[in-house]
């Protein structure tokens, strides 16, 4: 505290910062993502098929257990986890956009929880939660980059 500064503007060191509703949510939902996708890659081997339907059920089953290691880091509010639920969001869209164009079996409800999941995540309140943004009080210094100055 600096002298002559109001002892009730200064944050307490001791309190832990909360989580905020939505950081929850996508914690909560990579955790849907991984249970689904594992289930559905589980019923999808049980069910056999051809070669091509096999690797598809194997890809969900690691994409699910991906996604519940992600929901682990998410929930603890980990800097890598926004990153790495971003990029299995994006792998999730393009697995299930090419299995559109060129199967005849797209799965729908995954499509949807992955673009969820990048709606969620792109708020800047959920950014700066995880530390992949700075706060908004924060006043960022102008770098050297001489392209900047074109």
């Amino acid at each position: 505290m600096q002298p002559g500064e109001d002892p009730s503007n200064v944050p307490d060191p001791r309190q832990v910062p909360k989580r905020p509703a939505a950081a929850t949510l996508v914690g909560l939902l990579a955790l849907a993502i991984g249970v689904y996708s594992v289930v559905d890659g589980a019923i999808g081997l049980a069910d056999g098929g051809d070669d091509s339907s096999l690797a598809g059920a194997a890809f969900e089953i690691g994409f699910g257990v991906l996604a519940i290691g992600i929901c682990n880091g998410a929930l603890r509010m980990r800097r890598w986890a926004w990153a790495a639920f971003m990029t299995l969001a994006v792998i999730g869209m393009t697995h299930q956009l090419l299995r559109n164009f060129f199967y005849d079996h797209p799965n729908y409800l995954s499509l949807a929880f992955t673009t969820f999941a990048v709606f969620a995540l792109t708020p800047l309140d959920v950014q700066i939660a995880f530390a992949v943004r700075p706060p908004r009080n924060v006043i960022l210094e102008p770098t050297r980059n001489p392209i900047d100055n074109l």
